[in-house]
Order: C-alpha cells, then sequence, then structure tokens
C-alpha cells in the first residue's frame, strides 16, 4: 500500500522499521509499501462508531512524526508485518489504550517478560479508560441516574423606599451603561459574524478541494473498472493492462489530514473511510497479476460506491 507524502523506508535492522506512517484504521499503519498492525490492540472496524475516530486518533498521534518499529510477527507475507510502534518513547498503542479508542486483544500468554511487562502497561491503560469512561468506554447516562428536585420558595421580599430613591438617581447612569453595553455586544456580535463567515469560507474551499479529488479518484476507479470489462473473471488481469489501471494519488488528503476536524464530523467521517477504501484498493492493484480479475473488479466497484456519501454530503453543504 502506498504512503501518500511519506519519506523512504529505513530498514534499520532485520527487527526494526523506521518511517513515517499513515493510518489505515484504529490499528494498522501503511509505512511505505508494508502495512504494521499494532501488536495487542484491537480498534472498531471502520463502519462501526468509533472506527474512523479511532483512525483519526492514530494519525493524530504520529502525524509528522518518524516512527521506530520493533517487527515481532513476519507472518508469510513480506508486506504484512505486526509489532510495537513508538513515536520518540511513545507507544502508539498504550497511547490509544490510554484514549479509550481501542481495547486490548491478545491470541496467547507470553513468557517473554518484554512482552508481559507490556501486557501489564496495555491491561492497566485500558483499565483506566474504563474508568473515565473515555472513548469505546463511554455511556450514556439512564434515565435512573438523573434527579430533579424542585427550586425552594423564596421568601416575599419587602421594599426599600431609600434605596429605591437611590436607585432612581442613579438611572441616568445606569441607562448610558446599558447602551455602552449594547452597543459593545453589537460590534463583538459584528467581528464574531465576520470570523465566522471567514471560517465558513475556509471549510467550503476546503470540501472543494476534497470533493475535486474524490471525484478524480472515482473518476480513475470508473476507467480501471471499464478495463475490465471485457477480461475473464476467473483470469488475472493482463499486466500490459495494469498500467492503464493506476489511481491518481491524494495529494489533498495527505497536505490537509490534520485539518479533517475543521470539517462537519460527518463529512469528516465519510472522508476517512473512502480513503481508507483508497489505500486498500492502491493497495491490490499493486498484486492484480495474482488475483482473479471478479475479485479486483469487486474492489474497485466498492471504492466507486464509497465516494457517493462523502460526494453527496460536500455537495449540500457547498450549495
Amino acid at each position: 500500500m502506498s504512503d501518500v507524502g511519506a519519506t523512504p523506508l529505513d530498514a534499520v535492522a532485520a527487527g526494526t522499521l523506521e518511517g513515517t506512517g499513515q493510518a489505515i484504521d484504529g490499528d494498522e499503519i501503511a509505512i511505505g509499501d508494508i502495512v504494521f498492525r499494532l501488536d495487542g490492540i484491537a480498534a472498531p472496524m471502520m463502519t462501526v462508531p468509533m472506527g474512523p475516530e479511532a483512525r483519526v486518533a492514530l494519525q493524530a498521534l504520529m502525524e509528522g512524526e518518524r516512527l521506530n518499529c520493533d517487527v515481532l510477527d513476519r507472518g508469510t507475507d513480506p508486506r504484512n508485518l505486526s509489532g510495537v510502534c513508538r513515536v520518540g518513547d511513545d507507544d502508539l498503542a498504550e497511547a490509544l489504550l490510554a484514549s479509550g479508542m481501542v481495547a486490548v486483544h491478545r491470541q496467547n500468554a507470553s513468557q517473554d517478560p518484554v512482552a508481559r511487562e507490556r501486557a501489564a502497561r496495555y491491561d492497566a491503560a485500558e483499565t483506566e479508560a474504563r474508568e473515565r469512561g473515555l472513548g469505546i468506554w463511554a455511556k450514556m447516562a439512564a434515565a435512573d441516574d438523573i434527579t430533579i428536585s424542585e427550586a425552594p420558595a423564596e421568601a416575599p421580599v419587602g421594599i426599600d423606599r431609600d434605596l429605591m430613591r437611590n436607585w432612581l438617581s442613579l438611572l441616568p447612569l445606569v441607562l448610558l451603561a446599558v447602551l455602552a453595553g449594547i452597543i459593545a455586544l453589537l460590534r463583538a456580535g459584528a467581528r464574531r459574524r465576520q470570523a465566522a463567515a471567514r471560517r465558513q469560507g475556509e471549510v467550503q474551499s476546503l470540501l472543494a478541494l476534497y470533493l475535486a479529488e474524490v471525484l478524480a479518484i472515482r473518476s480513475a476507479a470508473e476507467s480501471a473498472q471499464a478495463v475490465t470489462a471485457h477480461i475473464i473473471q476467473d483470469l488475472p488481469i493482463p499486466t500490459a493492462q495494469l498500467a492503464n489501471m493506476a489511481l491518481p494519488e491524494a495529494t489533498v488528503f495527505a497536505a490537509n489530514a490534520h485539518r479533517l476536524k475543521d470539517l462537519p464530523r460527518e463529512v469528516s467521517v465519510d472522508l476517512v473511510q473512502f480513503y481508507a477504501r483508497y489505500q486498500t484498493v492502491r493497495q491490490i492493484l499493486k498484486q492484480a497479476s495474482a488475483l482473479r480479475c471478479e475479485q479486483l473488479r469487486a474492489a474497485i466497484q466498492a471504492l466507486i460506491d464509497s465516494a457517493e456519501e462523502p460526494m453527496a454530503r460536500a455537495d449540500k453543504l457547498l450549495r
């Protein structure tokens, strides 16, 4: 899977990787052409609540930083690894657990003292997030937990005539102060409206950029889909045809991922899901010569379909 905007991957040692990364979901990172899964945790899927939020949280932890990853499991595919990734001294998996975005997930207990110490830290981070009700552990208050009590009745207050006369003598000053306050509020309101208008303009400009890129990617995906129309579905894509099926680089997403939080939440979630699907299809295209045509067609069609929701939402907001 190509890492948009990432620096080249450095092989430091047999069991380590260094490089910049792009979050695929809440527990997987693309480092160059490597898909690296964070060991010991499980994030919600991108199609369920908190899945896109976990992906955004992981991206924020490593945005602009260089990763240092220990490879614990290489498996059978050299492009799919798992292990522990750090930014400086901070363990990404432990940070996600502490914020409640993921849960502890281990296949079996390890006899390695280092692994046992790491498992204890992960358990402690998850326990604290549970107790604080963070992220996936947050819960709504039950109706029985909410108590509504009546306000006590106020005792009648008598009128102090001297106090009333003093207030009447100060009335012109009070009115002047009120008028000055109203003028100040009107000016502050005008400034807030101007600032809001500027922010709205920036959001609309960013949405327009994203919409243009989504349209370009969808158009390229439709062209790639057309290339496969006359190929036997049980056969792989001929190598000569692969050059006509490339998808464009997601330069807008790479340059503006940190600004997704400025967009309406439903739009940012749709965009995260679309670009995650885009990254998956780009990875599949690299292996297209070893896949059946019908498998590739299904993946490309899913990418085309996933463009509809962010395009519809963005178009509605830009009107």
